[in-house]
């Protein structure tokens, strides 16, 4: 191979390389902040001797379209449709008792959770009698995280 071909090589091959690790840094961001908040709340919980919440794909996507509709503007932040989410919930496991907590402007999940703690009804769903959690998290076009857990025993 040419001196020419090789640097033609390592060109492409540098950048098809810059943009694998730019788009998988993108797309990997809410899994993250997801896992943060999943991590922060199961760490909170084991501290007062409570088992860990298991996480639910079916109950991220319920969240995530909340935490969307919040960041994009379609709803005020805050529940909501809180009762139209818990009707979803409901036909996944038909007789359940849901809350839900929502935050925004954090810069992660710790932080999140962290604010969560802190506010007596939170607190209380953090800490509640539940098996599964579902989170969605979501960014404004200013950048600020909305987040939104759903809890369901």
């Amino acid at each position: 191979m040419s001196l020419s071909h090789r640097r033609n090589f390592y060109l492409h091959f540098s950048i098809v390389l810059i943009l694998l690790v730019t788009l998988t840094s993108f797309s990997t961001q809410p899994f993250d902040l997801t896992n943060d908040v999943l991590t922060y709340t199961n760490k909170f919980r084991q501290s007062k001797k409570l088992s860990p919440l298991i996480i639910r794909d079916d109950l991220n996507a319920i969240a995530k379209k909340h935490s969307q509709e919040m960041a994009n503007g379609k709803t005020d932040f805050g529940h909501d449709g809180f009762n139209k989410r818990q009707k979803q919930v409901e036909k996944i496991f038909k007789s359940c008792s849901v809350a839900e907590n929502v935050a925004y402007g954090t810069i992660d999940g710790k932080e999140a959770v962290i604010m969560w703690e802190k506010s007596p009804g939170h607190r209380k769903n953090l800490l509640g009698n539940y098996k599964y959690v579902g989170i969605g998290v979501a960014k404004d076009r200013n950048g600020a995280n909305y987040y939104t857990q759903i809890f369901v025993r």
